[in-house]
């Protein structure tokens, strides 16, 4: 900045001597001023808003401020934004900021303005806020990545001129590192093939109908030539199968609870041996071992209902006899006495359901080979041990969607096996299927892999020190993959610390 001589004559004639001093040679006298401010002197302001940005070659720096503390009357203010980088101390200086007293303010219109034409003055009213908004640009340089912008506050009072701290306005917005991409390893087992032979079961219940007191199977009688059909259908599925052998088959009958209890153990195990010689009459059973047995009253099947239905009139009281340590007999007089209305009620709508024959066919199957194994699976699933399903999912270990359909079609053949569900938990955590993890796990026993995995879903739901810590025991159960995890772990433990120290 250059300065007249007739400039400089009126400078020295007056209060502003030193402030052209100050303006010539700023950054010296920031720097070796020691003058310690007071709270009277802060010269108190704000930083509401600030930007700090490179535009076309450009640095901007835009801030809004409010001045709050007052100016005294014989005194100026003079802020002056510095872009500097503070460890090599390479720097430029912004056009200044004046605050004025009045006075202070109308001899800065007449003496100074034409010197200072990139500068800003305000008159600062006393207990007035001053709000300012400042935006300023210069040629951009390297240096300046590291720079901040800071306000040097300066004030003149006559011949007095001090230093009255600094205040911070902006520096560069850091490009945020991205948190690093985590790999998770979740693990699951195969089930070891079984030399056993594999044995299966097709149930099915029949609710046969029979006339009062009586045993004999009439297969036109009422809804019978339906429920008979039920039970021929059942047999004949698995002898169709050219891939079993039906070990033999078991019939179990019941009787509803009413009527005396040793009448109904016989009429069950009468009409329950009557339909044994019906089935081997029709040769349905021709060469199958029958085992048949009458339970006498269906009272579980009545509690199962029971517990179930809290609708039924007066269900407590029907509830609470019905658990009793009592005779059968004893109950249901009880019942009728005690809870007529939900006596009558269960009678007619459930216990009709209790005079039910449960039938079971029991059959082995052969072992398959991987290729019948994949028609096996399409036809009839159930046939195949867990070893051959994860021997066919394996052929498609390179196909994800393939494999999940496979495994998701053996859940549903196999819902609370261990093998399956730890499975199952390991695709749904390769997904980042939080809960349908979790849901699997709570059905796998207790082993390193459910710890393993179950570390994985803490770390899915965002809890990284429950995560390591269960890994950690994975891995010193003999859990391999858990070194790989606690590796891929460590990246994020050092990037959430480095992103805490710099805050």
């Amino acid at each position: 900045m250059s300065i007249s001589d007739k400039h400089i004559t009126k400078y020295l004639t007056g209060r502003w001597l030193l402030l052209l001093l100050l303006m010539v040679q700023l950054p010296t006298i920031a720097a070796v001023s020691e003058y310690k401010t007071s709270k009277k002197y802060d010269y108190v302001m704000t930083i509401n808003h600030s930007a700090l940005a490179v535009v076309d070659s450009n640095v901007v720096v835009s801030f809004q401020m409010t001045a709050i503390q007052d100016v005294p009357a014989t005194q100026s203010v003079v802020l002056v934004p510095e872009l500097i980088d503070t460890v090599t101390q390479q720097r430029v200086v912004l056009p200044m900021i004046f605050l004025n007293s009045r006075n202070q303010q109308i001899y800065f219109e007449r003496a100074l303005k034409n010197d200072y034409p990139d500068a800003m003055a305000f008159r600062k009213k006393k207990g007035v806020d001053l709000d300012i908004d400042y935006i300023r640009s210069v040629k951009y340089e390297p240096w300046m990545d590291n720079a901040i912008v800071r306000l040097l506050k300066q004030s003149c009072a006559c011949t007095n001129m001090k230093d009255r701290g600094e205040v911070f306005v902006a520096a560069f917005e850091k490009a945020k590192e991205e948190a690093p991409e985590i790999q998770l390893f979740p693990v699951y087992l195969v089930p070891p093939a079984d030399k056993s032979a594999k044995v299966r079961e097709e149930r099915g219940s029949a609710f046969l109908c029979f006339e009062l007191n009586k045993w004999d199977i009439k297969p036109d009688y009422m809804t019978n030539p339906v429920e008979l059909q039920k039970i021929f259908n059942s047999v004949n599925l698995v002898k169709s199968d050219s891939d079993v052998t039906i070990r033999r088959m078991t019939i179990e009958g019941f009787a509803s609870p009413e009527g005396p209890f040793a009448h109904n153990k016989m009429l069950s195990e009468k009409r329950t041996e009557a339909l044994k010689n019906y089935l081997v009459a029709s040769t349905i059973a021709k060469g199958i071992r029958m085992e048949a047995s009458g339970r006498g009253e269906n009272w579980e099947g009545l509690m199962k209902y029971l517990r179930t239905n809290p609708a039924v009139p007066q269900f407590s009281k029907i509830l609470s006899i019905a658990t009793a340590d009592i005779q059968p007999d004893e109950k249901e007089r009880r019942m009728r006495k005690e809870a007529p209305e939900g006596f009558n009620y269960i009678l007619k709508n459930e216990f009709p359901k209790l005079r039910c024959t449960n039938y079971t066919v029991i059959y082995t199957v052969r072992p398959f080979t991987l290729e019948e194994s994949e028609r096996v699976f399409e036809t009839r699933p159930i046939n195949l041990s867990l070893n051959e399903i994860y021997r066919l999912a394996d052929k498609y270990s390179d196909n994800q969607e393939k494999y999940y359909a496979i495994m998701r079609k053996a859940s549903l053949l196999y819902p609370n096996d261990t093998y399956i569900n730890l499975t199952m938990s390991y695709l749904a955590i390769k997904k980042g299927n939080v809960d349908e993890a979790a849901e699997h796990l709570s059905k796998v026993k207790d082993c390193p892999q459910k710890m393993m995995n179950s570390g994985l879903v803490a770390y899915l739901k965002g809890d990284l020190d429950q995560a390591v810590q269960l890994v950690k025991q994975a891995g010193e159960n003999g859990v391999p993959e858990a070194k790989q995890q606690l590796e891929e772990f460590e990246k994020l433990i050092q990037y959430n610390n480095k992103n805490q120290n710099n805050k």
